[in-house]
């Protein structure tokens, strides 16, 4: 793995202990070995957030899920005012655990980039897969709800400009965090 140079922010591979600016780094391979050989112990006076509990992602689900039905409820409700309530409840339920599904299928996909960026190993980037999942699995509700409230060709068009968005984004980014424009 490459190391950056705090000073200039060069990147230099792992065999030089001297930056082109001068600048020593075998500070930072020493803590990078340490940080690989234990990590239990928080190096730099970080302090380590703690992880979220199987518990409380389990309740910020079912709170997600309660969400979707009630919704799905409400909306179900002003479309079809003349249903039984007993239709209407179950219609909701299974619509909103449906969204909670899909909603969760999302969550997954973050949990696997997470897993995915923790066995980088890096060190500056450090995410709770259980607090990204369930953020993740937030977001996903709240678009999958939306989408089922927008009419197909507005939704058509707020996908692709979603998409541009992404487009224009993940360039800048990477051109960004890579220093693709130099350093400033």
């Amino acid at each position: 793995m490459s190391i950056e140079c705090p000073r200039c922010l060069q990147t230099n591979p792992d065999s030089s202990l001297v930056c082109d600016c001068g600048h020593d780094l075998t500070a930072l391979i020493r803590r990078r070995l340490m940080l690989r050989t234990d990590q239990s112990t928080p190096s730099g006076g970080q302090i380590l957030e703690k992880p979220l509990t199987h518990w409380h992602f389990s309740i910020g689900v079912a709170i997600i899920g309660a969400l979707l039905i009630a919704g799905e409820g409400i909306r179900l409700k002003l479309d079809f005012g003349s249903r039984a309530t007993s239709q209407l409840i179950v219609d909701s339920v299974l619509i909103g655990l449906t969204d909670l599904a899909g909603a969760l299928g999302f969550g997954a996909l973050a949990w696997m980039i997470v897993w995915v960026l923790l066995s980088y190993d890096e060190g500056r980037f450090r995410p709770c897969p259980k607090r990204t999942t369930l953020s993740a699995t937030i977001c996903a509700a709240a678009l999958i709800f939306l989408a089922r409230l927008t009419p197909p060709d507005i939704a058509s068009y707020y996908f692709t400009q979603g998409l541009v968005y992404l487009a224009i984004g993940i360039p800048a980014y990477f051109a960004g965090s890579r220093h693709w424009l130099g350093k400033w």
